[in-house]
Formats: C-alpha cells, structure tokens, sequence
C-alpha cells in the first residue's frame, strides 16, 4: 500500500474497533465524520454531520471576525457530536481558504486546545487541527477511496469539488499518473463567472444569464481541463470519473429522479442536469435540490467540462472523500511517520 498521506498521532495508534473523528474545514461546509474499523479491518462510518460556515467569500484567505466565530461555533457543535458517539479523538485538516490565510497555523492551534478541554456530557477529547497542502488533500481522498476497493477496476479520475479548489487524481490503485489541487474551487467560479441577471425592462430581450455564466465558465474549465488534464489522460484513458461527495451527490440524486432505471450517470445525463440548472431544459424533469442556485451552474458546466475532457466517460459518485480518508489514514498509519 502507498505511503501514508496524513503524519500519525502523536496519542499513539488506533486500534479496530476504537473511534475516532475526523473534521473537513473545508471552505464552504465543516464535515465531520465518526468511524472505526470493524473486526474484519473494514470501514464503519458511524455519524456524519455538515455545517455550512462559509469561510471566505470568494475562496481565498481573508477571514472577518463573523467569519472566525461561526467556524469556532461549528468545531464546537463537531466536537460535541464527536464524543456523543464514542469518539476517543478528533482531528481536522483545513483545505484551500485556510491555509491561504496567514494566521490559519495560530488560530487552529489555539482552537484545538480550546477544544480538548471542552467537556461535554463528562468527557473531554484530544483535538488536533492543522491545514494540508493541495497535494496532501487530493492523496488522502485518493488513498481512502483505494482502501474501500473504488480504485481497482482500471484507471479512473478522481474529482472533488470544493469552495476553493478542485482536486484530481489520475490513478489506478497505488499508481497515480497525475494529481493535481486547482484553484477552481465554486466561491472561485461565482466570482468569476456571476450569473448578471437583468432587470424586468431588459428581460424581454437580454440573454438568460444563467445559460451566459454557464456557457463561459464551461468553456474556461474546458481549457484549464486540457492543458492540466489531457496530456495525462490520453496516455492512461480512465474508465469513469470518480466524484467524491458535494455536487456529485445533488448531479446522481437528480440524475436518479431523471432517469431512474439508468445504472450510471452518463455524458448525456450530466449535460440534462446543465440545462435543468440554467433553465433550458425542453421537458419536465425533477426539482434540483438544492434548489437552482447559483453554485449549481457552475458545479454543472464544471462536471461537463471535465467530462469531455476525459472523451466523455461516465460519472460514478460517492460519498467519501477527504474525512474518510484521512479516518483510514489514521487507522493504517502504524509503521510510516513525518
């Protein structure tokens, strides 16, 4: 099995059967996730919860005082979850708006000491929090998904989507061709790309402004896609694409509703959901949920993107990602240490 991404605890190892949780501070969403490893070595996903705290508006590391508090709010809440369902330790790992944020180190530090002696219903648990590059992010949600068996039927291409960059990995179980964390993270793609919606006296003749945001951010992703992207995925074409969590689960959620007996989420199907987004689809089809905001406009034209990129190849979602990996990381993380 390949190195390890995430270092080891410094409370020792984890053994099958203990739990442990593991925090996404994420850009947008702190996801939390509480898990151990059965007898059998096999993963158990006990408790997942999600906080929306929108660390930055536009994805890069400039946090306000309201900003800082409602993700202290959030570690909180995490924490009390944690140790309500047997958790014996936490750890978070910050992505893209931290660890572009100068004073990230200092903050996390002293929240996880805040944390750690945070009682609740009698018991205190260790915390750790601390950011990770883009390299270590897109290894660890590779790693994760290898140990559940998702990377063993071919080459694939891992994606995940945040609200500051977008992570994706070309591999086949322990062999990665490319892996790359790009700044095309949704808070990115708004700011870019904003949906200008006219006034009622321009209606009648303007464009539809969700169609216009949708048509220029595809069409940028399409050529970020292939100068990152298509070198590497001529010379190992992958199977499918891999979507972890986040609009992959809203995109298979509708595609399921839009066509349920379809087994997979085809290039026909991501591009349906396009047109749902921006309002152009020809026949009924059901509600988006969330409803049609704008970061669905963006998550869809940057999912076709990728999609032709890769010649087409069909979509298969999960719902693991970095959480899960960096809980097995932390499990099977008794020889390799930093």
């Amino acid at each position: 099995m390949a190195l390890l991404p995430i270092e080891h605890s410094p409370w020792g190892f984890f053994e099958h059967g203990q739990r442990i949780a593991v925090v996404d501070l994420g850009t947008n969403v702190f996801g939390l996730v509480v898990g151990t490893l059965k007898p059998d070595g096999e993963p158990a996903w006990l408790h997942r919860a999600d906080i929306e705290v929108g660390l930055a508006a536009d994805g890069f590391g400039a946090l306000s005082p309201e900003t800082i508090q409602r993700a202290e709010i959030a570690l909180q809440k995490h924490t009390m979850d944690a140790i309500e369902h047997g958790a014996t330790a936490l750890f978070g790992y910050g992505t893209s708006a931290l660890r572009q944020w100068p004073y990230a180190e200092s903050w996390l530090n002293a929240c996880s000491l805040r944390l750690s002696n945070q009682e609740h219903q009698g018991r205190r648990i260790p915390c750790e929090l601390r950011t990770i590059s883009g390299e270590t992010e897109a290894e660890t949600i590779r790693y994760g998904l290898q140990a559940c068996g998702l990377l063993d039927q071919g080459p694939v291409l891992i994606n995940d989507i945040g609200g500051g960059s977008v992570e994706c990995v070309l591999c086949w179980n322990e062999s990665v061709f490319l892996s790359v964390s790009l700044s095309l993270g949704m808070r990115r793609l708004l700011r870019d790309f904003p949906v200008l919606k006219s006034t009622d006296s321009e209606s009648s003749t303007s464009q539809n402004p969700y169609l216009l945001a949708f048509e220029a951010c595809y069409q940028s992703l399409r050529q970020r896609f292939e100068s990152e992207l298509g070198p590497s995925l001529r010379s190992h074409p992958p199977r499918h694409i891999l979507g972890t969590a986040g609009p992959y689960q809203t995109l298979a959620l509708w595609a399921q509703g839009y066509q349920p007996e379809s087994k997979q989420i085809t290039r026909s199907l991501c591009q349906a959901f396009g047109q749902a987004a921006t309002q152009t689809l020809p026949h009924p089809h059901p509600a988006l949920h969330p409803l049609a905001t704008d970061a669905i406009i963006h998550a869809s034209a940057l999912m076709l993107a990728l999609s032709d990129t890769a010649q087409g190849i069909p979509i298969v979602a999960t719902d693991l990602s970095l959480r899960e990996g960096a809980m097995l990381t932390h499990f099977h993380n008794t020889k390799k240490t930093f």
